[in-house]
C-alpha cells in the first residue's frame, strides 16, 4: 500500500537516532515504490548477540550514556505505523548502518486557476471574521498569526482550559484547537464547547498524524484536522470553507 511519507515522523525517527560523539550521516534514496534512508554513525557499535534484540524497549548496550533504551523502539513503531521496516548493520568498535524503507508515492497537484480564485473570493468574504487561537507554543502561534493575521481578527488561549473561557466570553467565528496542551487539552476542551454549540467550526491542529488521532478529534467534535508543520495554503482555504 503506498502511503504519503510524513515529514514530522521522519523528523521524530531522525532526532532519536544522533550520537553525542564522532559523526552522524544521512542519506536517502528512491527504490521504485520505496524510499530508503540511511543513518550512519561512528559509535561503538554493536555485539553481534545484541543486534537481534536492538529494538526491544528498554534496551542499552551503554549503562552510562543518558535515555531509556526507547530510541530505537519508538522508531520502529514509527517506522512501522508507515507500513515501513527498520534493521542494522553493525561491527562492534565500528559504528553502525540503520537503514529504514517506507512506501513511496509521488503526487502531483495541479492547480486550477478557477479554484485560486474562488479560494480568495471566499476568504474575502470571510474577512473580519473572529478566529480563536488555542496554542502553547508561542512560535507555532506566531506562524499562525503570520497566516492569517491580515485576514482575520485574533483571539490566544495558551491551554484549553483558557480556550473554553475565551469562546464563552468572546463568541469567536472559528476555533483552531491544538490538541496537545497543558491543563486542558485540545480534545476535552471541544467536548466541554460542543456543549454549548454545535455550530462553531473547530479545526484540530496536531504534529501526531495517524489515523487514531485524526478519529479521536472528529470524535470530540472537531470538524477538520490538520496536521503540523501546517500548509499556509490548505490552513487559509481550511479556514475559508467554514467561515463563508
Amino acid at each position: 500500500m503506498s502511503m504519503l511519507i510524513d515529514g514530522n515522523r521522519l523528523f521524530q525517527i531522525r532526532s532519536s537516532n544522533s550520537t553525542g560523539k564522532g559523526f552522524v550521516r544521512c542519506a536517502y534514496r528512491i527504490m521504485g515504490d520505496l524510499v530508503a534512508f540511511f543513518v550512519e554513525d561512528s559509535g561503538c557499535g554493536i555485539p553481534k548477540d545484541k543486534i537481534p534484540t536492538i529494538f526491544d524497549r528498554f534496551t542499552k548496550l551503554n549503562t552510562f550514556a543518558q535515555g531509556s533504551g526507547l530510541g530505537l523502539a519508538i522508531c520502529k513503531m514509527l517506522i512501522e505505523k508507515m507500513d515501513g521496516s527498520i534493521g542494522v548493520q553493525s561491527e562492534e568498535n565500528e559504528g553502525s548502518i540503520f537503514k529504514f524503507t517506507i512506501p513511496y508515492q509521488e503526487i502531483v497537484i495541479e492547480t486550477d486557476i478557477n479554484d485560486m480564485e474562488n479560494n480568495d473570493i471566499k476568504e474575502n468574504i470571510s474577512a473580519g471574521r473572529t478566529i480563536l487561537v488555542a496554542e502553547d507554543v508561542e512560535s507555532n502561534f506566531l506562524l499562525l498569526k503570520a497566516i492569517i493575521g491580515k485576514t482575520y481578527n485574533q483571539l490566544h488561549a495558551w491551554n484549553g482550559k483558557e480556550a473554553v473561557e475565551l469562546y464563552e466570553k468572546s463568541q469567536p467565528d472559528l476555533i483552531l484547537m491544538d490538541i496537545k496542551m497543558p491543563e486542558m487539552d485540545g480534545l476535552e476542551a471541544t467536548r466541554i464547547i460542543r456543549q454549548s454549540s454545535q455550530e462553531i467550526p473547530i479545526i484540530a491542529l496536531t504534529a501526531f498524524a495517524f489515523d487514531d488521532d485524526r478519529v479521536k478529534a472528529l470524535g470530540a467534535g472537531c470538524n477538520d484536522y490538520l496536521t503540523k508543520p501546517l500548509s499556509a495554503v490548505l490552513l487559509k482555504q481550511t479556514i475559508a470553507k467554514y467561515l463563508v
